[in-house]
């Protein structure tokens, strides 16, 4: 089955200013301009989604959320309600991601409440799992990633799960000089994928993407993707620089579409 290639990235918190941001997404935009084979999307910082949303108009660029409230209305002080992201044109919203866990004390019931009001709304999660430590031992992996996926997904019906990406992050390889070497990532995209065949149905194993993020670059990007189960790549500080989000793009384009 033929799964549409993503390249997403994220800005967490280093470009937080409307004249940088805007400036970094029309770049982006401009050197993907009719680029319409790889489903791509950003997340920028919130604090400036909107003129991201703005600068983003008309683009091939999908964007989103780093997070959003649990909840979609309600007296929930300081949080982003995904009503705001679905009113500026968002997408997409990153769930999960380690440092919300470590730093933020996110739970998973707080992220399968995020991911099925994500679903709910039609919206696309990009569900953030991965292992703290590496895990050698394949099944001991198998078994921390489907505690990780279960839990996520809980009662959220699978026809809405196949609009899911994962993102397998995992966590000791993030904001490292280096990537999980690729027979390692490669080796965890298959084990996704069987949890999802054996948990759901093969129909949504085939079906949904799994896209590797934990220091992409240009440089390794090619042997990280060159396997019929990583669907794409979530890019972080690898990215800033627009030349280099249009070399990672391209390699992703040639290693799966074999163009």
């Amino acid at each position: 089955m033929m799964r549409k290639p993503v390249v997403g990235i994220s800005y967490k918190t280093y470009v937080n200013t409307v004249d940088k941001a805007t400036e970094l997404v029309k770049a982006l935009a401009e050197v993907t301009t009719n680029e319409k084979d790889v489903e791509k999307f950003v997340f920028p910082s919130l604090g400036v989604i909107y003129p991201v949303a703005q600068a983003l108009k008309g683009s091939e660029i999908a964007f989103g959320a780093q997070n959003i409230s649990p909840y979609e209305n309600g007296a929930y002080t300081g949080e982003v309600s995904i009503e705001s992201i679905i009113d500026l044109g968002g997408t997409h919203v990153e769930i999960g991601h380690a440092e919300r866990q470590r730093i933020f004390h996110e739970t998973l019931d707080m992220i399968h409440l995020k991911t099925k009001l994500t679903l709910e709304k039609g919206m696309t999660p990009v569900l953030c799992i991965g292992e703290g430590v590496r895990l050698d031992n394949r099944a001991e992996r198998k078994q921390e990633l489907k505690k990780q996926i279960l839990a996520s997904f809980g009662e959220v019906n699978e026809a809405l799960i196949e609009k899911v990406i994962l993102a397998y992050e995992p966590v000791w390889a993030i904001g490292k000089a280096e990537a999980a070497d690729a027979a390692y990532v490669h080796q965890t995209h298959e084990l996704i994928r069987e949890i999802v065949k054996e948990s759901y149905s093969t129909e949504l194993a085939e079906s949904v993407r799994i896209i590797y993020g934990g220091s992409v670059s240009k440089d390794n990007v090619y042997e990280i993707t060159s396997h019929d189960d990583v669907d794409g790549v979530f890019i972080g500080r690898f990215g800033h620089d627009p030349a280099n989000y249009k070399q990672i793009l391209d390699t992703v384009k040639q290693v799966k579409l074999k163009g």
